[in-house]
């Protein structure tokens, strides 16, 4: 069941993000991406090296009371269902498996255009892509997908279309099993 955060206002919209607190990850661009998004909250699921500087950087951007870090989620699903957007703002991220997650839990889906999500998201349709280390690009693409709740269903549900075709068991088990059968018979 989707599950609101401790500290997020009833009714007010929040954005989620998922990793380690690394520099890869390019959480400092989504706190900075705040500042343009008045109203909107901010929760990175997630633990690591870089929570101190992410802390401080919020106080300096003025949006520390909106950014919430409750460490590791152990079952992120509940929040991601619950999430208005999903965010990934990574300046690398080779596989994107927080898209497919999102992706997975109908959600809409902003991602900064590293390895991973260009692979998997056709901006406009199954998700916004926004270009790396653009705090306000990647804030406009997250207000715009909070503020237009028809362009939120409409790459919510391609997502999840996608998902359902090439992510799902059934889809990746016949993959798999084409593979191994191609395999045996060279």
């Amino acid at each position: 069941p989707p599950h609101r955060p401790a500290g997020v206002p009833e009714g007010a919209p929040f954005v989620l993000a998922l990793g380690r607190l690394h520099t890869n990850k390019a959480f400092d661009v989504l706190i900075r991406a705040m500042r343009f998004l008045p109203g909107v909250w901010l929760v990175i699921c997630g633990e690591g090296p870089e929570r101190t500087a992410l802390e401080t950087l919020a106080k300096q951007e003025g949006v520390a009371e909106r950014v919430l870090m409750p460490g590791w989620s152990i079952q992120p699903g509940g929040l991601i269902k619950a999430c208005s957007v999903l965010v990934c703002p990574s300046r690398h991220e080779p596989l994107g498996n927080v898209v497919i997650e999102g992706f997975s839990a109908n959600k809409p889906v902003v991602a900064a255009a590293s390895q991973g999500p260009t692979e998997l998201i056709r901006s406009g349709e199954n998700g916004l892509l926004a270009p790396k280390e653009d705090a306000q690009a990647l804030a406009h693409h997250i207000g715009t997908v909070l503020e237009d709740p028809n362009l939120a269903a409409r790459l919510a549900a391609a997502g999840r279309a996608d998902y359902t075709h090439t992510f799902a068991p059934a889809p990746v088990l016949a993959a798999w099993q084409t593979f191994l059968s191609t395999v045996e018979h060279a």
